[in-house]
């Protein structure tokens, strides 16, 4: 009588089976990386947008007082000793308002992008997203407490 059995499976299926957790927990790694690093390059676009808004902010600063500066160097009346510095001031409150509300913007666009960034990682499809990933982790956490609390108490 000859039985049939099945052929074992073969060693690198087993191997594969027993890496699966490694592997997600890499693609887990390799995927926060991703994220951290497109945030930071979202960061970085944000400050030379700001460095940039800045350096506007203070050419326009300066335009303005070299043309103050220029007017007072001019013999004037005694009411221009008092209207120019009036227009200066109001210049400088309209150019800080601008500024503000300039870096603001782009405050918002940076955060928008770096919220894009992490959006983009949690719309991924499905076999290859990082969803599958952190359920497979959590999933092995929460097996191995259930693993944890079935030990049997020994009593004393």
């Amino acid at each position: 009588m000859s039985s049939k059995t099945s052929p074992p499976a073969s060693n690198h299926e087993a191997v594969a089976v027993n890496l699966a957790p490694v592997n997600l927990m890499a693609d887990l790694s390799r995927q926060q990386l991703a994220l951290a690093t497109e945030s930071a390059c979202a960061l970085f676009r944000g400050s030379e947008a700001m460095r940039k808004i800045q350096q506007q902010a203070a050419h326009q600063a300066c335009v303005h007082h070299e043309a103050a500066a220029q007017r007072l160097r001019e013999t004037c009346e005694p009411a221009d000793l008092l209207a120019i510095p009036s227009d200066l001031l109001r210049l400088n409150l309209q150019g800080a308002a601008e500024y503000w509300q300039a870096l603001m913007a782009n405050a918002l666009k940076t955060q928008f992008e770096m919220m894009g960034c992490a959006n983009r990682i949690f719309n991924t499809k499905a076999e290859n997203g990082f969803k599958p990933a952190l359920e497979a982790w959590q999933a092995a956490m929460t097996g191995s407490l259930n693993g944890v609390a079935n030990w049997p108490v020994t009593q004393e």
